[in-house]
């Protein structure tokens, strides 16, 4: 399950958050789903795969905890994140320093909650791997 960290509080943090996948290592914490551009959480460095465990020194349980522990700053506020890299060839435990934006317009909001666009689908029989055929609805 993803929970997008949308606003926090007046300040914005820019990234969404999932559940920990089973089988992780790390026992308790968040995994940064999104990073969105040009956002506070990008403009700290974090990426995406990351792991958050503490927001302001406090666990970090789940996603909804973690957009609650956000939601208690203010935009220009500076929260402190420890957060686990594993892109390399050891997980790497940091602390990383976030200022919080300000909350981006409405418009902007709706494209981050927009779900992906199926592609469309080939109505014509295919006549090769690469083509795609309709299926239920979408055939209609």
């Amino acid at each position: 399950m993803t929970i997008p960290a949308l606003a926090a509080g007046r300040g914005y943090f820019g990234a969404s958050f999932g559940t920990l996948p089973a089988g992780e290592k790390v026992r308790s914490g968040v995994v940064l789903k999104k990073v969105f551009r040009g956002m506070a959480a990008q403009q700290a460095g974090l990426e995406p795969g990351e792991i958050v465990t503490q927001i302001n020194g406090v666990p970090v349980s789940d996603p909804q905890a973690a957009v609650a522990l956000l939601a208690e700053n203010s935009a220009g506020q500076r929260v402190r994140l420890t957060v686990i890299d594993k892109s390399g060839d050891q997980p790497r435990r940091s602390h990383v320093f976030v200022t919080l934006g300000t909350r981006p317009s409405d418009e902007f909001a709706k494209i981050m909650r927009a779900k992906p666009v199926p592609p469309p689908c080939v109505h014509a029989p295919s006549s090769g791997p690469s083509q795609q055929r309709c299926s239920g609805a979408q055939a209609r």
